[in-house]
């Protein structure tokens, strides 16, 4: 992608394209239809059926505009519509745009995970997920600039090789921000092993988000290898490479978290945490920050707090009378088998 995108045309007529391949007409179509489905769904089982917006309101989202994208797309195959510049950046943009709020997602719901289990994460489970939401969020703005500009046929050369250093840039970071996230998972999943604390409700969300992360690492990689590449090579002009590599993985991640909703396997409050035994859900006051607003802003990982012990001193589950499983346990206690 090191030269100038150019419009694919057809040597013996003029019925030329934006795309680097005429689109098919009726799979975008049918793309669309799929997201859309999944996004209601991920909008039925998390945020009414189960009251936990907060855990699976980027699901939908993330969803829409997967949808908005490839309606987009469908619009363009029609009516020499892949000769609409601006159809074309619209679709462009929306699909590179889906995947990093997936990533989101997963930050949200392993954000989730931490304040069920807060005594093995590593550090404040608000800013863990303030981190990595943080990051995205800056990778989801430079992703959405740089296809902006890369797929704008209407702008100078320089501005459209800029875009594309942009959309590179990005995709590297996406790959390296998952890539921590996915040793963050690996290390919490090794101490609730480590402390038999990994009940089977947490197990599932656990290894869905496994899932979740190959499914999302497969297309990034993809995507960020492809980037690299001529225009002319394959991995830009396939068109059946597009939806193999890159869209149903994405299609596929939807699917699996509706199969596995998090709602349905994590408490609405994240006040609810699992006690040291593995078998006790109790209600907590929350690990709360209630720091000044300029020192959560300069400050997100709270390095000041570990390193002068504020963080040890919210250890609320050292005090609910409920012992880790190699020591005794306190009695008369309701456990998650008998809720």
């Amino acid at each position: 992608m090191a030269a100038r995108v150019i419009p694919c045309a057809d040597s013996l007529t003029d019925n030329w394209s934006y795309f680097l391949y005429k689109p098919t007409p009726g799979v975008p179509a049918t793309f669309a239809a799929l997201f859309l489905i999944s996004g209601v769904l991920h909008l039925y089982q998390n945020n009414l059926r189960r009251k936990s917006p907060r855990i699976g309101f980027l699901l939908p989202w993330s969803a829409a505009i997967f949808t908005a994208g490839f309606i987009c797309r469908e619009i363009a195959c029609h009516d020499h519509n892949y000769q609409n510049l601006s159809l074309f950046i619209a679709t462009q943009v929306l699909v590179f745009a889906g995947p990093p709020v997936y990533q989101g997602a997963d930050y949200f719901i392993m954000g989730r995970v931490l304040y069920y289990i807060p005594y093995h994460s590593p550090i404040h489970p608000g800013r863990v997920i303030s981190t990595f939401i943080g990051l995205d969020v800056i990778i989801e703005a430079l992703t959405g600039n740089g296809a902006a500009y890369a797929f704008n046929h209407s702008l100078p050369h320089s501005k459209q090789i800029m875009g594309l250093d942009m959309i590179r840039a990005t995709l590297v970071l996406q790959v390296v921000l998952f890539l921590t996230f996915l040793l963050l998972i690996l290390y919490f999943h090794r101490q609730c092993q480590r402390t038999r604390v990994f009940a089977r409700n947490l197990r599932v969300v656990v290894y869905t988000l496994y899932g979740s992360c190959f499914l999302i690492l497969f297309r990034n990689t993809f995507r960020c290898a492809a980037s690299f590449y001529s225009l002319d090579a394959t991995a830009n002009r396939s068109e059946a490479l597009f939806y193999a590599i890159e869209v149903l993985p994405m299609l596929s991640n939807s699917v699996l978290l509706n199969i596995f909703p998090p709602a349905k396997y994590l408490p609405s409050s994240n006040k609810i945490y699992l006690a040291r035994d593995g078998k006790t859900e109790l209600e907590g006051p929350g690990w709360t920050d209630k720091r000044h607003f300029l020192l959560k802003l300069f400050d997100p990982l709270d390095f000041v707090g570990l390193f002068t012990g504020r963080d040890k001193k919210t250890r609320f589950w050292e005090d609910d009378g409920i012992a880790p499983p190699e020591e005794p346990n306190a009695k008369g206690r309701k456990t998650i088998e008998e809720v």
